[in-house]
């Protein structure tokens, strides 16, 4: 048998490994930076002119015997994971054995002077044809020089201000200076993220920590966005902060299948431990925000004199992983922001934070979070399900952020709502009188300016207000549009089957009857024959009588609320109304026990689709999650308060699921659902059409079962 080697030409391996390979010339340099600090310099000089680049550093060096082994190796990585104690120990940068072919891509020839410390030095030199060695006199004690000439790219001086820019961004540590050179113009390369000033650099902080053995997502949030006297509207928020500790598993559990099918719980933990320990700081910030703005949501900061800007950097140990720099929507703002459109105003709907505003770094080792592999050309990661999971896990933490800061706008937002002056205005006296226009007294003119200029305001307002309302039903439309048009597809085939209503009920007693009538009917009952389920013809039947049962109900409910008398407004005998809607699910459901506790003569001017809406969501939403249960009990309440109608619907199920216990108003945000394949939609939709009432949702509770206590308002 015959052994066999691949045989590849240099110049191959230098265009593939090299030119290829790296996607710019930023991205090729810091590969080389990275071998600088590998190699433990204090230091490394990038000097850049027309004809060649030079990079220099005092690390370690290579000697014969290195350039030999390991240089001339491809594909071969001595690096460990970590060099030298203490203070000093770095966390190594390579180890594919290919970043030395970061060269190719910067020029077509290029020489290596190195020298380890009391060895020979020696020079590598190649045009990527031929490659050559030899030794030479070094006067350094030790350290690397790299003289790259016949350059790819024309480097220009807004070149390498972009350079100076993208070290700056991916370098992420203080144990190696950076300089570059241009025309005798050298420059120390800052870390982009250095201390952090709330109010100059970003105004709220997000601080996340995973810890991968408890499955807990650490959430700690900083914020000097509102001024001091906005407390007094928000007194349950402290504005300066937030800490919540999340349960992953329990958060992240819906996701389970979208990422291995039919995972089990043994395979599910060892994913969410396989993600390792990781950390994150994120800083948010408005772009710009008017004056107008900052007055009405009691805004601290409307300019901040240095902006993070840059987006959000991954950082593996030291250094950033290519393409992750931040200029790469990597966590995928702007997808989410596309999806859920709302304002932070928005009453029900969820804000979600745009891709502008957001910056900071998430940092991930090495070691710990092997499973985050790089693609072979270390331009990425292999998006495999730990780095989905990942990304799971760093949005979960942004979630909260969002749900933080909503809920502050939201309050300030309610108290902005514009409340009559009872005070009797100047311009309403002159508006019924003219002529006392001119009999205006120093002091009433002055007032009626003021009144002028308040209405100029109130005008521009209202037009802000006109546009976000506008805003806003796009949104709702958006979903209920989505709702709507399945509901007309199944309104549609379910008046096509109405006419096949009474064969749909009959044909399973049709069938029996004419097999008895052939003498058929005791032979199927055989036992024989009923021993495979797909040939015992008794009990397929009996279960076609159930799914027909199912589909008859189906075409009742369809075709009767879509009826356009449900829709029109009517004074409505509240105890009538939901005596039908008692009958109708538990005619549907039989281990559903409906106990309505309705307050006797209740009538109230509304119409009937806006409380099928929300009980029909609210029993559905009971079912689905205790579909294992033997008897579910629900009770309906209902009572006048004033203009309102207070209601109280409760169940005595298993109650909400973990992530939602201790922050069950969360429930109510658009697209929040802990059941596989779950839209999140339906209780938005009750909360949306208890808002649109005039009404709001007061509490919460899933502890002990479900419950929810309302005001349902008379609007209509």
């Amino acid at each position: 048998m015959e052994k066999l080697e691949y045989i590849i030409e240099d110049s191959t391996i230098a265009e593939v490994l090299g030119v290829q390979n790296f996607s710019n010339e930023e991205s090729a340099i810091l590969e080389l930076v990275k071998n600088a600090y590998d190699a433990q310099s204090p230091d490394v000089i990038v000097i850049i002119s027309k004809e060649q680049i030079i990079i220099e550093d005092n690390g370690i060096g290579m000697n014969r015997q290195k350039i030999l082994e390991a240089w001339m190796h491809v594909g071969r990585s001595d690096k460990e994971y970590i060099i030298g104690k203490g203070e000093a120990a770095r966390v190594l940068a390579g180890s594919k054995g290919v970043g030395r072919f970061a060269i190719a891509r910067l020029g077509a020839q290029a020489s290596v002077f190195t020298k380890m410390k009391d060895q020979e030095a020696v020079l590598w030199k190649t045009d990527w044809n031929t490659n050559t060695l030899e030794p030479y006199q070094e006067l350094k004690e030790k350290g690397t020089k790299i003289i790259i000439e016949n350059l790819r790219d024309n480097w220009t001086e807004a070149r390498v201000r972009n350079l100076r820019d993208f070290l700056s961004r991916t370098y992420n540590d203080d144990k190696m200076t950076i300089q570059v050179e241009y025309k005798k113009n050298r420059e120390e390369v800052k870390r982009y993220f250095g201390e952090i000033q709330l109010g100059v650099n970003c105004v709220s902080v997000i601080k996340l920590r995973y810890q991968a053995n408890s499955q807990m997502l650490i959430c700690d949030i900083e914020s000097d966005e509102f001024k001091e006297s906005a407390q007094e509207i928000c007194p349950k928020i402290d504005l300066k902060g937030q800490k919540i500790e999340i349960n992953i598993a329990d958060e992240l559990n819906n996701m389970k299948e979208e990422l291995i099918e039919e995972i089990t719980d043994k395979e599910w933990n060892g994913l969410l431990a396989d993600v390792g320990d990781f950390s994150a700081e994120l800083y948010f910030s408005l772009k710009n925000s008017s004056a107008v703005d900052a007055e009405k949501f009691y805004y601290k900061h409307r300019m901040l004199e240095e902006r993070y800007e840059s987006g959000v950097v991954l950082y593996r140990n030291a250094f950033s992983i290519s393409s992750y720099e931040g200029k790469k929507d990597w966590l995928g703002f702007g997808k989410r922001s596309r999806i859920s459109p709302a304002a932070a105003t928005h009453p029900t709907g969820a804000w979600r934070v745009r891709e502008n505003q957001m910056s900071g770094k998430v940092i991930i080792d090495k070691k710990e979070n092997r499973r985050l592999s790089d693609l072979m050309n270390r331009q990425g990661l292999v998006e495999n399900d730990t780095y989905k999971l990942f990304i799971a896990i760093i949005i979960t933490g942004i979630n909260s952020f969002e749900r933080y800061r909503q809920s502050i706008i939201r309050s300030i937002a309610k108290s902005n709502d514009v409340k009559e002056d009872p005070t009797p205005k100047v311009i309403d006296n002159i508006i019924r009188n003219p002529k006392r226009l001119s009999e205006l007294s120093l002091e009433e003119t002055k007032k009626l300016l003021n009144e002028l200029k308040q209405i100029k305001r109130e005008n521009r307002e209202s037009k802000r207000q006109m546009d976000e309302t506008e805003k806003r039903y796009k949104y709702d439309i958006r979903l209920l549009n989505m709702l709507a048009t399945s509901g007309l597809k199944a309104t549609s085939i379910a008046h096509e089957m109405h006419n096949d209503r009474n064969s749909i009920d009959e044909n399973v007693d049709y069938i029996i009857e004419a097999l008895k009538r052939y003498d058929l009917w005791d032979v199927v009952n055989d036992r024989e024959n009923r021993k495979y389920m797909h040939r015992d013809i008794p009990a397929l039947l009996q279960k076609n009588r159930r799914i027909n049962k199912k589909i008859i109900t189906f075409m009742d409910v369809m075709l009767s609320e879509s009826e356009k008398e449900q829709f029109m407004p009517e004074i409505i005998d509240l105890g009538a109304l939901f005596e039908n809607i008692k009958s109708v699910w538990e005619k549907d459901y039989s281990w559903i026990d409906i106990q309505l506790l309705i307050e006797e003569g209740l009538e109230f001017r509304s119409a009937k689709d806006i409380f099928r809406v929300i009980f029909d969501n609210l029993i559905l939403n009971s079912i689905q999650q205790n579909d294992a249960e033997n008897v579910l009990e629900i009770h309906i309440r209902a009572e006048k308060k004033g203009s309102y109608i207070h209601m109280i619907y409760s169940d005595s199920g298993k109650g909400l699921a973990s992530k939602y216990k201790y922050d069950p108003m969360r429930i109510l945000e658009v697209h929040e659902t802990s059941r596989e394949k779950g839209h999140g939609i339906g209780m938005w939709i009750v909360n949306n059409t208890i808002n649109s009432s005039g009404g709001e949702v007061q509490t919460i509770d899933g502890l002990n079962g479900f419950k929810i206590e309302f005001l349902l308002g008379g609007k209509i």
